[in-house]
């Protein structure tokens, strides 16, 4: 029964300060691009898999030089890691907001991500997670109950693709978002 109970906490305790490096950079407020690494929790048994809700407030970064500094999304522009095992990821800091957002696509109508109430520590398991985009310097909401809703309205300004993103019937599902976004954002360039 102590074995059990000292397996269990040694892998709790394992997985709140295992931590791994990804090489990288951050964008500083004044636009200076800083070459770094980033000190990252990640999924214990999976040392390449990150769990991006570990860095939606706050980043770990060594300089080159060895000097550990903390950023604030109010702090830098954004930062970019390389070479996870899910590929990279850039992550942005919006005016006003508390969160560093996770970019996904950038354009006319750009798409973004934020990771919350990770109940699962870094095993992965993600309790919630909010869509955003960004039209027009417009910061909306997605309401994940009705992505579809919520993008159309985003959308109406090419009617076609607004059509087919409504009928999942016969067209896109809400699985297919990003694929609708690029759709959109390829037709208006």
């Amino acid at each position: 029964m102590n074995k059990i109970i000292f397996s269990l906490v040694f892998c709790f305790i394992s997985t709140i300060f295992y931590s791994q490096n990804y090489k990288g950079y951050y964008i500083t407020n004044d636009d200076d691009t800083i070459t770094c690494s980033f000190d990252i929790p990640v999924i214990l048994f999976d040392s390449k898999k990150f769990d991006p809700q570990t860095v939606r407030n706050k980043i770990n970064v060594i300089t080159e030089n060895g000097e550990k500094l903390k950023f604030k999304p109010n702090q830098i522009k954004s930062f970019f890691i390389k070479e996870t095992k899910n590929g990279n990821y850039n992550f942005v800091s919006i005016i006003d907001q508390n969160y560093f957002y996770h970019e996904i696509i950038r354009g006319k109508l750009s798409y973004y991500k934020v990771y919350l109430n990770n109940s699962g520590g870094v095993l992965g398991y993600y309790a919630s997670v909010k869509y955003f985009i960004i039209k027009d310097n417009n910061l909306t909401e997605l309401n994940s109950m009705n992505l579809k809703k919520g993008l159309s309205k985003q959308i109406k300004d090419y009617p076609e693709l607004d059509q087919k993103w409504m009928d999942s019937s016969n067209y896109y599902k809400v699985n297919q978002i990003e694929e609708v976004i690029e759709l959109y954002n390829e037709h208006f360039k």
